[in-house]
């Protein structure tokens, strides 16, 4: 067989096997096709059946398609819209803005969104929220797609919750500010009374002494006259307490870093007079350093050492601890003692004005210190409260917050 024949022979093969090329490419290729147009008609179909108002545009703003709620929003058909510029359709104000939001998004790949103002054919005034990206077109001019979303009454809404939220700041600024005139009345009553009441006690007393001097010897030890003398002490008493409590509801509360240590030495050195000629041992750990008021802290540890000292008068040896836990939200500092105690079912009037956990005749006081301490502790954000059982000691109580929400 000549080599002419070899070939002629092969030629049919080589040729049967390259159309099997083209064809199984080719069904490649309609197979892409196929799913490339059923791409499209999905995508067709999620922008025409879109919730949402949703434009085609070109760079410069003009329609190349729209859904039904697009078409519904500004009044108008295909054809009107189709190769008319979206920045019609807005408050002159607003079209800057679109070509901004146009150029913005075909110079980069991410999304943008702004919100601008659409005039319906009515000429009434709609605030829209829309957002644009590029829908990218291999071989076509470029496009993006505008979705808009009709905010106005949600604008409408926040302008209602504004101008309510204004009118309560109105009505809060106002109640406060008869809230200051009514305290700066009542302070003025309650000074002015201070002073009336001292002034016809102390004549009170003048007379009831000039009195008991002109009696005879014998007539001075009447017992009366002893009652009369212990209620009128206790009367400027009550007005001393009462003057105390004024200026700790008054004071003014300024927010500082306070070490604890100091306020107890501070305490221990004014309540020096009351420790002589008693066996009294008080003791402390290491304090912190908490955000507070150091007046306010020292009129409340005043109060606390101040009534142990008084509760374990009754004992041959006073102990008196302070106590400190360190808890998430507080520290919180307790004045433990060994005195006479208390009931626990009274432990919730114990803050109380003028309430009094013991009889008056065995202890001075008139019920106003725990008072104090409760309205300085809420002032500060905190809070007070007492432990006891009676004959074995108590604990009062006081939380010092690390983020103090200071009332008036």
């Amino acid at each position: 067989m000549s080599h002419v024949d070899d070939v002629s022979r092969s030629a049919p093969v080589a040729s049967v096997s390259l159309n099997a090329t083209l064809e199984a490419q080719l069904l490649i290729v309609q197979a892409q096709l196929r799913a490339a147009e059923a791409d499209a008609r999905a995508a067709r179909q999620l922008f025409t059946d879109a919730p949402h108002a949703a434009f085609l545009l070109t760079a410069d703003g003009c329609i190349v398609d729209a859904n039904a709620q697009a078409y519904a929003l500004l009044s108008a058909d295909a054809p009107t819209l189709t190769r008319r510029r979206l920045g019609q359709w807005l408050s002159p104000a607003s079209q800057p803005t679109l070509t901004a939001l146009l150029k913005g998004v075909f110079a980069g790949p991410a999304s943008q969104g702004a919100e601008l103002t659409l005039v319906t054919s009515d000429g009434a005034l709609q605030a829209v929220m829309v957002r644009v990206r590029v829908c990218p077109a291999p071989g076509a001019a470029p496009t993006c797609q505008l979705v808009m979303t009709d905010v106005t009454a949600l604008k409408e809404a926040n302008r209602a919750l504004l101008d309510e939220a204004e009118g309560l700041r109105a009505q809060l600024a106002s109640h406060e500010a008869r809230h200051r005139r009514l305290d700066d009345e009542v302070r003025e009553v309650v000074g002015a009374t201070q002073v009336q009441l001292q002034l016809q006690l102390a004549r009170v007393q003048t007379g009831l002494n000039l009195h008991c001097r002109s009696l005879p010897a014998a007539a001075q030890r009447c017992p009366h006259l002893h009652l009369t003398r212990d209620a009128l002490g206790a009367t400027f008493g009550l007005l001393g307490c009462l003057t105390q409590y004024v200026q700790a509801r008054q004071l003014r509360v300024r927010l500082r870093s306070v070490d604890l240590n100091q306020v107890l030495a501070d305490v221990m050195k004014d309540l020096q007079p009351r420790l002589k000629g008693r066996e009294v041992q008080v003791t402390a750990g290491d304090l912190p350093t908490v955000l507070g008021d150091s007046r306010a802290l020292q009129l409340i540890l005043g109060e606390y050492l101040g009534n142990a000292l008084k509760f374990t008068r009754t004992r041959d040896a006073a102990n008196v601890r302070v106590l400190v836990e360190d808890t998430a939200q507080a520290y919180l500092i307790g004045v433990q003692d060994n005195g006479v105690g208390f009931h626990m079912r009274h432990r919730d009037r114990a803050f109380d004005l003028f309430a009094r956990l013991h009889p008056a005749g065995a202890y001075e006081g008139a019920g106003l210190g725990l008072a104090v301490v409760r309205r300085l502790c809420e002032r500060l954000g905190g809070r007070a409260w007492a432990e006891g059982k009676v004959g074995h000691g108590a604990t009062f109580w006081f939380a010092c917050p690390k983020v103090p929400a200071l009332t008036l």
